[in-house]
């Protein structure tokens, strides 16, 4: 007799569960005198569903390619404790000639699978019954349920019968200022997007550990979740609100609201961290804005078409204005523009806000954003006018004026003897003449005319970008300004498409400063001085 051993335990605490099921189910094997074929097993996987185990999918592909002729495990509850479940897989052994046999049972038939089948269900609804209930009497005797919260962290230690603390927890000082601040800036009425880029600036981590997004601060009104309306901030505890049933074709669980009645409110004073005043006003102000939202979507829908089109269209011109001001989503200054002084190669981003050099040795290793940014903005505040005057002065731009001056000479010689050969023509074959060489010879020099009188115009818009501004000051006090406001917010999306557009490169060195046992960093700034006049000297 060839037989396959099939072993299932439920949670991950159960380490060596399957482990002894196998044991034992090898020695009944033994003593029947049958031979092993396969073993089959699922850790920590649910007996209430089928679907998604493993090791129960390969058992039922090797019954269909008759690996084994019978399948042995402890008890039916190991296959499944759903009735549906149990009886679905009895029916595909029937099928393909393969008998279930348990050591508790014997070999398995349809009477078995009526009653343990219905006897498993059972036990699973007593088991999901007492459970709920003992999480019920823990929320009441004082206990949080759940995971860790924002602005609380979990209480390790042991209870006076020295057993493990369950669901204890005490407040954060730091986060709780924060929730302090984000009720403030809510109940004064900013925004949620405001208040996000706020907490942003402020280098204040979200609970994801991200950027904050306004979905984290109100979640849903129906559900009652998001920062804004966590109870426990008020200290008071809300339980029993969601339950979870499975979806009898895909397994999965999927939560439910319970009627608001059912609802568990337990005070905890000494996990309060607002007011109940402001937290009251805030609840109203959020259902106040819900209510607008709701009211704002139900007009939409009764909206004339034409009218629904207009302001569509509207917006989507309003978007391509904004992309073409800030030329798309530029974040970091001098992203792509890095260089290490040390090694001569470009720098670049390789996780979070930190930039590095490739070599592994290179002083300019893990450099985070802001050191980067303070370095960056210190080098631009050293430009003064008096360095854009300098650049127009230089012999490197003096050599390039002169070579544009002779080509523009030489141009508008050009351009003198192409009309003097055509007055010549003229006099020479007469106003009348029509032949068709003469025809082409015109045409020609017409044509060598325009081209002269291009090379003409390119010669001296490059001699005007050559030639110094009269408003440097005006430029530099834009420049200045743009920098300010990096100061303030190194992301400002207009100062920084406009900044880039006026520097090439940023080459960054590394310094040790013996007295502070710290590096810290310089950096020289390449400028395009003629596309910085270009850019804001426009300007007004």
């Amino acid at each position: 007799m060839r037989v396959a051993i099939y072993a299932r335990h439920s949670t991950d605490r159960q380490i060596t569960s399957s482990h002894d099921q196998i044991s034992r189910c090898e020695a009944y094997c033994l003593a029947k005198n049958y031979q092993i074929t396969d073993i089959y097993h699922d850790e920590a996987f649910s007996g209430a569903m089928m679907e998604n185990r493993p090791g129960i999918s390969s058992l039922l592909m090797a019954a269909f390619d008759n690996r084994f002729d019978r399948i042995i495990c402890e008890d039916l509850s190991r296959i499944s404790r759903d009735q549906a479940d149990v009886a679905h897989f009895f029916k595909k052994m029937v099928f393909v000639g393969i008998e279930v046999e348990t050591i508790s049972e014997g070999v398995i038939n349809e009477l078995h699978i009526g009653l343990k089948g219905t006897m498993n269900a059972l036990y699973l609804k007593d088991l999901s019954d007492k459970t709920h209930r003992g999480m019920v009497a823990a929320v009441l005797r004082g206990s949080v349920p759940g995971g860790r919260t924002y602005g609380y962290e979990i209480v390790r230690g042991l209870d006076e019968t020295g057993g493990l603390l369950h669901g204890k927890r005490k407040i954060v000082p730091d986060e709780a200022e924060t929730i302090r601040k984000i009720f403030a800036m809510y109940q004064s009425g900013e925004k949620l997007r405001h208040i996000c880029n706020a907490l942003d600036r402020m280098g204040i981590a979200a609970p994801s550990g991200g950027k904050w997004a306004p979905t984290t601060l109100v979640g849903t009104r129906v559900r009652k979740t998001g920062l804004l309306r966590n109870t426990l901030y008020r200290g008071i505890v809300t339980f029993n609100r969601m339950q979870y049933r499975k979806n009898p074709e895909t397994g999965k669980k999927l939560s439910v609201m319970r009627p608001e009645s059912e609802w568990i409110h337990v005070p905890i004073p000494e996990l309060q961290i607002i007011d109940d005043a402001t937290f009251d006003a805030v609840q109203a102000m959020l259902d106040e804005r819900s209510s607008k939202a709701a009211e704002y979507r139900a007009t939409v829908k009764l909206r004339d078409p034409v009218e629904t089109d207009t302001i569509a269209k509207s917006r989507i011109r309003d978007w391509r204005e904004r992309q073409i001001k800030t030329g798309g989503k530029v974040f970091a200054l001098f992203a792509g523009r890095l260089k290490c002084a040390h090694h001569n190669i470009r720098m670049g981003a390789h996780w979070a806000d930190r930039y590095a050099c490739r070599h592994h040795q290179c002083a300019n290793r893990a450099v985070r954003y802001a050191d980067l940014m303070e370095a960056v903005l210190a080098a631009a505040l050293r430009l003064k006018p008096e360095d854009i005057t300098a650049y127009y002065q230089s012999d490197k731009i003096e050599r390039k004026r002169q070579r544009h001056v002779r080509h523009l000479e030489k141009s508008q010689q050009k351009l003198e003897d192409l009309r003097n050969r055509a007055e010549h023509a003229l006099s020479t074959f007469g106003v009348g003449s029509d032949t068709s060489e003469l025809k082409a010879w015109f045409e020609d020099n017409t044509e060598q005319m325009r081209l002269t009188r291009l090379d003409i115009d390119r010669e001296k818009r490059a001699l005007a970008e050559l030639s110094p501004p009269t408003n440097i000051r005006e430029i530099h006090a834009r420049f200045t300004k743009n920098i300010e406001k990096l100061r303030v917010w190194s992301r400002d999306p207009e100062a920084v498409t406009q900044l880039r557009n006026t520097m090439k490169s940023y080459t960054i060195t590394a310094h040790w400063d013996p007295d502070g046992k710290r590096w810290y960093r310089t950096c020289e700034i390449e400028y395009d001085i003629p596309a910085m006049v270009r850019i804001l000297g426009q300007q007004k």
